[in-house]
């Protein structure tokens, strides 16, 4: 094998190792994906989806479920409330992309039952 070669192999490898070492496929990931594609059917029951609305939402809502998972996971307290809060303010604005006026009315009603921020077990 040419020395360009062996380094052109070396290089493709060590930028595939890379990036599977930050985007990893973890079966907390794969939870995450269970629930957003939950969570999607249980809106679209309320909010007749089109084809082209669905992955979209799931999108934004797997996106902003591993966000809250990684916020609850290193915050405590006021500050992970506050970040919660936060981000659930983000998703919200976020779908007002994605669906029309009426469904983005309905589904700002649908998401303090669907989605809440936070459940405190007494």
């Amino acid at each position: 094998m040419k020395p360009f070669n062996v380094i052109l192999v070396a290089m493709f490898t060590l930028f595939t190792v890379l990036t599977y070492a930050q985007y990893p496929t973890s079966a907390t990931s794969n939870e995450i994906k269970v629930k957003a594609e939950n969570l999607t059917t249980e809106y679209s029951k309320y909010l007749a989806l089109t084809g082209v609305q669905i992955p979209l939402f799931k999108g934004v809502v797997e996106e902003y479920m591993k966000k809250s998972e990684k916020a609850i996971e290193e915050l405590e307290g006021r500050q992970e409330l506050d970040i919660l809060v936060e981000l659930q303010a983000r998703e919200t604005l976020r779908m007002n992309d994605i669906l029309t006026q009426p469904q983005y009315r309905l589904y700002k009603q649908l998401k303090t039952k669907l989605q809440p921020i936070k459940v405190i077990e007494k």
